[in-house]
């Protein structure tokens, strides 16, 4: 799956489309008064002439997703033009917003994915820039979270997904740690019986996180709470088979209360459980204090003013992770954090088959108000687990920008190790920061902050041992998010972000693109300085970007976007001058 990532020119000419749609007029001669209704598919269409550096008015169309899962819209050797694609909740007029766009995703070509509810409309905008007319060709592909199989169940074999979360309890304080529990109304989406097992599968892993000043760090972590015996109930929308106890039934629904999840010798160790193959290992069924085991919080996480609360619960089960499903067994759902008291009430509907790290996203910009310049995308360890990452660029006042980013372990039992981030020449870094969440409770693991290096070309987030030094040093475990940032006086382009593996793997890394501080703007030679020898560089750049690319391989051509209006054309030639050395 393709990334979403709206690029900052485009966000721009949001808020530009945002000042013209209170004209009528304006709005349908900029956007069209209809969008052809489409699903999955190849779809033909035309753009107008328009010189180059322009945008040349593009088509719309109205996409309804058939159930949950990943959409995917390109034009990507579907035409040799310049594109761009850009998502919308609804049409401007109608007063949408646009949430994600990509320009130059293939190539020339764009490419955006984005999940999708079951239902939801997705307005998709796809634009020419420059050049001659052309014609294009969008096509649209969607992936459901499941594969659909007979019997309206959505897997095949036993698939565990966290459906909803309507309890919880607030155990109080010791010292200054809270704890909570949380209920589970769980389904067997598969179309085979699930085990059940007293004590073992399926185990499910607790967590909260607070989204506050544009940042979502995890704040909370518990113990995974075990099985006992499966009920049989229906409520999945499924055809339950009626079979429960040492199974939970395909198609059932089982409930249990945030009471009953809170039974302190039902909650295993995290470090006793393999998320990837889904073994659960003995464990000692112990009990103690009134945080013992249970999901701990530091009391004062939950008095920022303004934030917003959320909970997730990631299962592990071990015929589930056998039978592939593993990667859509987290859910989350968001709370309230009540004064005084600090009790939690839930908010709106269990978002399933993600993790937390999506509320980022999902509540950016407030409650139910996304945030399109959070991106969200997921990675695969080649043979091996998932893991989940979002980042966000935020301009600052003081002209510098500030590099949000975080990294969801779903799955991966090799953890993460270490991150990077890559820098262009004479980049000046201010304010790096760490954020992790403490194991507890006597698990194992060493709680030390990462360390972090600094070097001319990257920044880099390690643990502070290897594996071979210590295996139970701080590392990215399943169902635990880090957050790293930075400021930089860079405005930002698109590399290679790299994930290095804890345990010893091969590869050893996994690496996903996002946005980085990009070189020098107006070092069109990529010398890491502005110029007179850059003169012939920005000339190419300004008149054939194709030529460019070949002349000055590894260069961004954006750096020519030296007003910073995202586009590189002749209004960028007095800013250019401007910035040049005597």
């Amino acid at each position: 799956m393709r990334s979403v990532f709206p690029k900052r020119g485009w966000i721009v000419c949001a808020a530009l489309y945002s000042g013209l749609l209170s004209s009528a007029v304006m709005a349908q001669q900029a956007f069209g008064t209809q969008a052809q209704a489409v699903n999955e598919g190849l779809f033909p269409g035309r753009f107008e002439s328009a010189t180059r550096g322009e945008r040349v008015l593009g088509l719309w169309y109205a996409y309804q997703a058939p159930e949950f899962g990943t959409a995917t819209f390109t034009t990507c050797d579907g035409t040799t033009a310049d594109t761009v694609i850009e998502l919308w909740s609804a049409m401007p007029a109608d007063g949408g917003e646009m949430i994600a766009s990509d320009d130059d995703g293939c190539g020339q070509q764009s490419a955006v994915a984005t999940m999708i509810q079951g239902g939801d409309h997705i307005f998709v905008h796809v634009l020419g820039y420059g050049g001659e007319s052309s014609d294009f060709q969008l096509t649209i592909s969607f992936w459901p979270a499941s594969e659909p199989i007979e019997g309206g169940l959505s897997s095949a074999g036993p698939d565990v997904k966290y459906t909803d979360c309507t309890s919880s309890d607030n155990h109080g304080v010791v010292g200054a740690i809270r704890a909570y529990s949380f209920g589970t109304n769980t389904c067997n989406i598969g179309n085979q019986n699930l085990l059940w097992t007293n004590n073992g599968t399926p185990a499910i892993g607790f967590n909260m996180f607070r989204l506050s000043d544009g940042r979502l760090i995890q704040i909370g972590l518990g113990f995974a709470k075990t099985a006992c015996c499966a009920a049989a109930g229906n409520g999945c929308g499924m055809n339950c088979n009626g079979q429960g106890g040492n199974v939970l039934g395909s198609g059932c629904l089982d409930v249990y209360g945030s009471g009953w999840n809170a039974s302190q010798p039902r909650l295993a160790p995290r470090s006793v459980i393999n998320a990837y193959t889904g073994t659960i290992g003995a464990f000692a069924g112990t009990s103690g204090n009134a945080i013992f085991r249970r999901c701990q919080v530091l009391d004062t996480d939950l008095t920022t003013p303004n934030a917003l609360y959320f909970m997730d619960g990631l299962y592990v089960g071990t015929d589930d992770a056998t039978a592939g499903n593993r990667n859509n067994n987290a859910s989350y759902k968001r709370v309230t954090v009540a004064a005084g008291t600090r009790n939690l009430t839930f908010q709106g509907a269990m978002q399933q088959a993600v993790p937390g790290i999506q509320a980022w996203r999902d509540h950016g910009l407030g409650a139910n108000t996304p945030d399109p310049t959070v991106n969200i995308g997921q990675v695969d360890v080649p043979s091996e687990g998932r893991f989940w990452y979002a980042f966000k660029v935020t301009s600052l006042p003081n002209g510098n920008f500030r590099y949000d980013y975080a990294v969801y372990n779903l799955t991966s039992d090799r953890s993460g190790g270490s991150f990077r981030v890559p820098l262009p020449p004479l980049a000046t870094v201010t304010n790096i920061g760490f954020r992790d969440v403490d194991y507890h409770s006597g698990e194992p693991y060493s709680n030390a902050d990462w360390v972090v290096d600094v070097a001319a070309d990257g920044i880099t987030w390690r643990s502070p041992q290897t594996f071979e030094q210590n295996p139970n040093s701080n590392a990215l475990r399943w169902g635990t998010m880090y957050n790293f940032w930075f400021e930089c006086d860079r405005r930002s382009t698109r590399a290679d972000a790299t994930l290095g593996l804890f345990k010893p793997h091969t590869p050893n890394n996994v690496t996903f693109t996002a946005d980085v501080p990009m070189a020098t703007t107006g070092d069109l030679n990529c010398d890491g300085r502005v110029d007179n020898f850059d003169i012939d560089a920005f000339v190419t750049a300004l008149g054939d970007a194709e030529a460019y690319a070949v002349e000055y391989p590894g260069c961004d051509r954006m750096h020519g976007d030296v007003n910073g209006d995202g586009a590189v054309n002749n209004f960028d030639i007095n800013a250019f001058v401007n910035i040049l050395p005597g």
